[in-house]
């Protein structure tokens, strides 16, 4: 056979190997965007100070979150997810998170009012200078079968910081599901935690963030 001729089926193959790799490659990999009415992200905030009898643990909820991920269970180095919420679109202390959480104690409309305009306000997230609240991840490791280890860099109130939290990742009916939880202090993002009275009822620094994620198919353009 001529020189050429070996030359072009050498080559031929070699595109072959390549295409059938990407297409192997693709096919491990799937793209999702978060599913905002059936994820639920909260923060836990814990009262503290010797009149803490008299004040709230409380519960913020992230709605109309938006995100996407890249999920390859054959690679999970090769996964990415990013989720992002307004900050404007924080809920404070609505009746039916703190019945999920198991927070009884009763807590008046006007102080739940109050909690909310506070919050939003300069003097804890500034939501009209700080808009955004945004994960995004570095590095997804799988630790055992359905279950990551996931860095990323976390920026709330403008400021930046990296976390790394386990997380539980489940399929179920085309969807995706992840739990996770991790702990963080409000004054690594420069969040002065809420005081009054002289610091005799205040809000602990420590803060809990729970992950209650839902990931759908996205949907080709």
């Amino acid at each position: 056979m001529p020189e050429f001729s070996m030359k072009y089926l050498l080559i031929l193959g070699l595109l072959a190997a390549f295409a059938l790799n990407r297409s192997s490659s693709k096919a491990e990999a799937a793209d999702y965007v978060v599913d905002p009415a059936q994820t639920i992200l909260v923060v836990r905030l814990f009262k503290a100070g010797i009149g803490s009898a008299l004040a709230h643990d409380h519960i913020i909820r992230a709605a109309d979150p938006a995100g996407e991920a890249v999920i390859n269970f054959e690679n999970p180095s090769a996964s990415s997810l990013w989720v992002e919420v307004r900050t404007d679109a924080l809920k404070a202390d609505e009746l039916s998170m703190r019945k999920k959480y198991g927070l009884t104690k009763e807590m008046s409309e006007k102080d739940r009012r109050e909690v909310q305009e506070t919050m939003l306000s300069k003097k804890q997230m500034d939501a009209k200078a700080y808009p955004t609240i945004r994960f995004e991840s570095t590095k997804i490791e799988m630790l055992s079968e359905g279950q990551f280890l996931i860095t990323g860099s976390l920026t709330i109130h403008g400021v930046k910081n990296q976390v790394s939290f386990p997380a539980v990742v489940k399929k179920l009916n085309g969807t995706l599901s992840g739990q996770a939880s991790f702990r963080f202090k409000q004054s690594d993002f420069k969040i002065q935690p809420y005081s009054a009275f002289f610091g005799t009822v205040r809000n602990q620094d420590e803060s809990v963030m729970n992950v209650d994620l839902v990931l759908a198919p996205k949907t080709p353009e």
